[in-house]
């Protein structure tokens, strides 16, 4: 019997174009995966900060986390915005490649009204409010710094559902 193929799947986007969505659903169909983005650790501080000093240290934590599960030999999904400038790709395409993992990148977006519109429909008890004028800037930053490698998946277009399940598709012969 052939031994899978590791992998990371980068799932990137804008706020709102349904990363952490995909990615939980993704992983459902995967075995032995780690869901992580920089969300979900901002979360596990109780004051956490929108500064340069929180930010720096929930990235190295996510980077810490994924290289020790990869150590472990456990699949990794990324749900995270992605920009050349301020959160770059290339640290997780080089743990991939240091420790023989495949990498998969793709990008999810849809119109800014419709981000908007999602972003808005957020339920919020556990998050701290986002400014209208940072839901902008992000979305801005990320049309403007994103990546063009990877597949992109239009949301308005395709269910959640339906995207987890074509990327599925083509990481399928890996976890065989």
């Amino acid at each position: 019997m052939r031994k899978a193929k590791k992998f990371i799947v980068i799932i990137d986007g804008p706020m709102g174009a349904g990363k952490s969505t995909v990615g939980e659903l993704l992983a459902k169909k995967l075995k032995r995966t780690a869901v992580v983005n920089e969300d979900k650790i901002k979360w596990f501080i109780s004051d956490f900060k929108r500064c340069k000093r929180d930010n720096a240290i929930v990235r190295s934590v996510l980077i810490a986390m994924c290289k020790e599960y990869m150590r472990q030999g456990i699949n990794l999904v990324v749900s995270q915005g992605f920009s050349k400038i301020a959160r770059p790709i290339t640290p997780f395409a080089t743990m991939a490649k240091n420790n023989g993992f495949k990498l998969f990148i793709y990008h999810l977006n849809a119109p800014k009204e419709i981000l908007l519109k999602r972003i808005k429909k957020r339920k919020t008890s556990a998050r701290i409010p986002i400014a209208q004028s940072r839901i902008h800037r992000n979305i801005r930053t990320w049309n403007t710094n994103r990546y063009f490698i990877g597949r992109e998946f239009q949301t308005e277009k395709m269910s959640a559902e339906k995207i987890a399940q074509a990327m599925w598709e083509e990481m399928k012969p890996l976890t065989k």
